[in-house]
């Protein structure tokens, strides 16, 4: 009986090796094909999902998408022109070589580059920052989420109440992993903020009150930080300028000093996982003040110099510092994309700063032909997210 059985599985075994073999293909382990995809660009990654349904499972699955997180961020950049957004990601990284003491090095790495078409009721494009892989923005009052990885967008719905300019905010609760929308009405003081979660049955907006009385500005930014989303707002009866934090898992909002008056309203950026105000005032001849947001609320003070003027004397005025990334370097960039631009890349402790021409932006004639330029936005330390949005 036992030796029956064991025929039985025999025969079995080479009927599957022989379909295997008459079909022209062969096995490849699941986990050796998630290792393979996560060596590939992420485009590739998202063309690869309609092999097989096994392949569409294994990049769907949360394990995989936080496995292609950990590949080293990138910087995107884009900026909008004739009806077209144009976006591209260069590597943050340091080269491979060193330089010396007090100069500067110059990189042609490739640039991952697209563009796609717009509506054109977006007359003004102002994105959150990156957060976790997803940006936001707003077309006629209604909130956008754009996927750059992937280039999807969602429209979502109306917030509740007739609101004809919104300032939107995006979080992310790592506990749960879950990415959710701020929306409050531009520059009308309110008592609260209308949050939506993103992901599979979260379809409708809801109120969340706070006892602070605030309003957003044009200027306001958020940045989120271990799960806290900040961002600077007015508070009317006190007439002062203040930073307000909104937690994400809990959805408390809360109210923080500033640690000065003298801070740049629509600059907030993630210093070494906390959150950093940047001082207006010139620290020496070309340094800045960081003001660092500590435990319990308490801030912090340190300056640095940025030693842009190893490059040109003459660009230290038309930079403008946009964050700092996880290797240690302040990111200077143009405000505005010309035909000729480019990246600065400081880094405070070894007093270096290196230079990233913007080579290969974009082939379009029409477009560099705009002695203007166009404003250029940035979004440091962006991660690849494959994550789906139903």
């Amino acid at each position: 009986m036992e030796q029956e059985e064991e025929e039985k599985k025999k025969i079995k075994v080479y009927e599957r090796k022989r379909k295997r073999s008459k079909s022209g293909s062969s096995y490849i382990p699941l986990d050796l094909v998630s290792e393979i995809l996560l060596r590939l660009p992420e485009k590739s990654v998202v063309r690869f999902r309609c092999v097989s349904k096994p392949w569409s499972s294994i990049t769907t699955e949360p394990y995989f998408i936080n496995l292609l997180k950990t590949r080293s961020p990138r910087l995107l950049l884009c900026f909008k022109a004739n009806e077209k957004l144009f976006v591209s990601s260069i590597p943050q990284h340091r080269q491979t070589f060193e330089t010396s003491n007090k100069s500067h090095s110059s990189s042609d790495q490739p640039i991952d580059r697209y563009h796609m078409e717009f509506s054109k009721e977006i007359n003004y494009f102002l994105p959150t920052e990156s957060v976790n892989g997803l940006i936001c923005f707003q077309e006629s009052a209604k909130p956008i989420v754009w996927n750059p990885s992937t280039g999807r967008l969602l429209t979502l719905p109306t917030p509740n109440g007739s609101w004809n300019d919104l300032t939107i905010l995006l979080g992310y609760d790592p506990v749960e992993g879950k990415h959710k929308v701020i929306c409050m009405q531009f520059s009308i003081t309110c008592d609260g903020c209308q949050v939506l979660t993103l992901g599979p049955g979260q379809k409708s907006w809801r109120t969340v009150k706070t006892h602070y009385k605030h309003r957003s500005d044009y200027h306001t930014c958020g940045r989120c930080i271990n799960g806290v989303v900040y961002y600077i707002a007015y508070v009317n009866d006190r007439c002062v300028w203040v930073l307000m934090s909104f937690d994400v898992k809990s959805e408390k909002i809360d109210m923080i000093e500033l640690p000065s008056s003298d801070v740049h309203k629509d600059v907030l950026i993630a210093y070494h996982g906390r959150l950093a105000c940047v001082g207006r005032e010139r620290i020496k001849k070309n340094g800045i003040r960081l003001w660092i947001l500590e435990k319990h609320n308490k801030w912090s003070s340190k300056d640095f110099l940025a030693p842009l003027v190893h490059i040109d004397k003459s660009l230290t005025t038309n930079f403008l510092l946009k964050g700092f990334t996880h290797a240690g370097e302040f990111i200077y960039v143009e405000s505005m994309f010309h035909k000729s631009a480019y990246i600065l890349f400081c880094d405070p402790v070894r007093n270096t700063c290196r230079r990233f021409e913007l080579k290969g932006f974009t082939d379009d004639e029409f477009v560099l032909s705009n002695e203007h330029g166009y404003t250029l936005h940035v979004f440091p330390n962006h991660v690849q997210s494959q994550i789906s949005f139903t």
